[in-house]
């Protein structure tokens, strides 16, 4: 993940790569976490460690989410020094994630307590391009896996020593096939290289909109507050398209195994729980998505809340008519189409079957409000519906949108 020190565009196409690991029996066990600037990029341009950690992790569990991008492999991601001291953003799936220790990271007490953490916790670490010094030989207290660039040599003699001592050896930049068998015959059991696959750049369709850091620090003094309130936490959540996105779609993830879907928020919330929570919201801010536009937000949440007051009226579940309504602008505010959206999020029944075919009583719903959105007069529908909600809307959003 590191790269030269060049400031990148800040048109949010980052997006990630994954290189394969291999065992000995070049069976594909893992997959390396690589940040990319764009689409294009061969390699990373990263002016900050912790805001590309922040990208590629919001990227690979967020967006596309782990059980799509690698199943049930392991993922290593490059962790710096400062992400390694924030406890607010070590909250991933342990069983999954292996933490590599950057090359460059200063060691001291304070980082060394930090990986005993989550050693105890129950990830795996990894020491990135190892070379041992008086400074970093704490290190191998900690670590289980060790990597080696043989691109730079390969010292035989310390291999040797590493592999009697039970660590797991992972040889990288293996470019071919007579490098994997040498490695092989030293010790190595993992193998990362073009020998067996360039790193792949993966494509997401989501356009990073989100609203102010104002509304996400408001996010996160609720997530800390000695008495959290679900309700006001939703609230928040509801006001941020790509981090209501992304709830829902980790709430609903493989490695969460719910035994069944969460089609509502606050299910999604109890789900994930608080620790996570608070990790997913503060990776999404250092993540530094671009606010989205003040005006495509307040026309989807005068809808959502439209819906939410008639769902009320007409005796059905009010939050599943926040959603519908919510939903059917999520296209506009997050720039993506509506059936793949829908294959992403695993909504109701309702709510799905109101956002393609405006059928059922959340259907009907939805279409008297959008009728209504363009001055239609319904008399099943309260006057003064829209402008009650779009004054909520405009309520909601009262923080100053960057």
């Amino acid at each position: 993940m590191q790269g030269s020190a060049q400031q990148e565009s800040s048109t949010g196409h980052y997006t990630i790569a994954i290189q394969p690991i291999v065992n000995a029996q070049l069976q594909h066990v893992a997959d390396e976490l690589l940040y990319r600037g764009d689409v294009t990029a061969n390699s990373a341009h990263v002016f900050d460690d912790v805001q590309a950690t922040a990208r590629a992790c919001a990227v690979a569990i967020y967006e596309i989410g782990l059980d799509k991008l690698c199943g049930q492999r392991q993922l290593f991601i490059n962790a710096s020094g400062d992400w390694l001291l924030n406890p607010d953003l070590i909250s991933l799936p342990a069983d999954q994630i292996v933490i590599e220790v950057l090359e460059d990271t200063q060691v001291n007490e304070p980082l060394l307590a930090a990986l005993r953490r989550l050693k105890a916790l129950g990830y795996t670490l990894a020491l990135d391009d190892f070379e041992p010094n008086a400074a970093n030989r704490p290190l191998l207290n900690i670590a289980d896996i060790i990597k080696f660039d043989i691109s730079t040599g390969i010292p035989i003699a310390l291999i040797k020593r590493l592999d009697q001592d039970g660590y797991t050896l992972l040889a990288e930049r293996v470019e071919t096939y007579e490098q994997f068998e040498q490695c092989k015959a030293l010790g190595f059991s993992l193998f990362q290289g073009y020998f067996y696959q360039r790193p792949q750049v993966q494509v997401t369709t989501t356009q990073r909109h989100s609203t102010s850091r104002a509304n996400q620090m408001q996010l996160l003094a609720q997530l800390y507050s000695d008495k959290v309130r679900l309700p006001a936490l939703s609230t928040l959540i509801a006001r941020d398209p790509y981090l209501l996105n992304a709830v829902f779609k980790r709430a609903n993830s493989a490695g969460k195994a719910a035994q069944r879907p969460a089609y509502k928020l606050l299910d999604c919330i109890h789900i994930i729980g608080l620790k996570e929570l608070r990790t997913l919201v503060s990776i999404v801010m250092l993540a530094g998505n671009n606010p989205a536009s003040k005006v495509n937000l307040i026309n989807g949440l005068t809808r959502a809340f439209a819906c939410e007051a008639l769902a009320e009226q007409r005796g059905l579940d009010e939050e599943e008519g926040f959603i519908a309504g919510l939903f059917s602008h999520m296209p506009v505010i997050l720039g993506v189409n509506l059936e793949a959206m829908l294959q992403e999020l695993p909504l109701s029944q309702a709510v799905s079957q109101a956002l393609t075919q405006r059928i059922g009583a959340l259907g009907k719903l939805l279409t008297d409000v959008e009728a209504c959105e363009q001055g239609d007069v319904n008399p099943s529908v309260p006057a003064g519906l829209i402008l009650q909600a779009a004054a909520d809307a405009r309520s909601l959003m009262d923080v100053h949108i960057s």
